[in-house]
């Protein structure tokens, strides 16, 4: 029987989360979704979610500091405190041995853990992996969230990437204008993973919509289907 949970929790910052825990059997696998800069649990993380749920999987979906229901300042929120934010919302509802799908920032935030920890599979959409890089093709946005590259110089993605070793899928769009494709590209030489895909999404920016959005998700759901059971 379906089931769908409103859940809060607090961060190391003393902050209260937002979260939902939703599928059809709760001994199901799980996949903990994060999601972009800017955006909420209810963006096109909620359609993923709805995909990956009828494939049979719980998922489990949060908002970051300062996004969505979650209490703090967006401009109070880089990286780190991401990374913060995800470990917190695992440590408070102790969850193990789950895929982990991450979305631009998400996609760092989950590189991050994937790192460090162990998964079952990791799925990335248009995921950033050098910000420094974002921070000189960006200079506008840069001037609005001038903290938000304090502490991240000695965040090497692509150095420390051969840690992750579970499946990995990649998609993003050649003609992304916030996040370079070529990161993509350089990130999946850079995993240890023997199981790695990069799917390419021709002549798409970095805002997916549409039938593309549809195939995305289409996409990211088989992967976890075939990852996870």
């Amino acid at each position: 029987m379906f089931f769908i949970e409103k859940r809060t929790f607090k961060n190391s910052r003393d902050l209260t989360l937002s979260a939902i825990f939703e599928g059809e059997d709760r001994n199901n696998p799980t996949v903990v979704m994060c999601h972009g800069f800017e955006s909420s649990k209810e963006g096109t993380t909620r359609l993923l979610a709805e995909k990956v749920i009828k494939k049979g999987f719980n998922v489990f979906r949060f908002d970051f500091t300062g996004h969505g229901e979650s209490e703090g300042m967006i401009e109070d929120i880089g990286p780190l405190e991401g990374f913060d934010d995800l470990k917190s919302a695992i440590k408070a509802f102790k969850l193990k041995d789950f895929g982990l799908y991450g979305s631009s920032f998400g996609g760092f935030v989950a590189l991050l853990y994937a790192i460090e920890k162990p998964l079952l599979a990791l799925a990335l959409k248009a995921p950033v992996s050098n910000y420094h890089e974002v921070q000189r093709s960006n200079q506008a946005w840069l001037r609005t969230w001038a903290n938000f590259f304090t502490d991240i110089s000695e965040n090497k993605i692509y150095k420390n990437a051969k840690n992750i070793i579970c499946p990995v899928l990649i998609i993003h769009g050649d003609k992304d204008d916030v996040v370079s494709f070529s990161q993509s590209q350089r990130l999946i030489k850079s995993l240890g993973s023997k199981e790695k895909r990069l799917v390419i999404m021709k002549n798409m920016n970095h805002d997916i919509q549409s039938k593309d959005l549809e195939k995305t998700t289409g996409l990211i759901a088989d992967f976890f289907n075939q990852t996870l059971l």
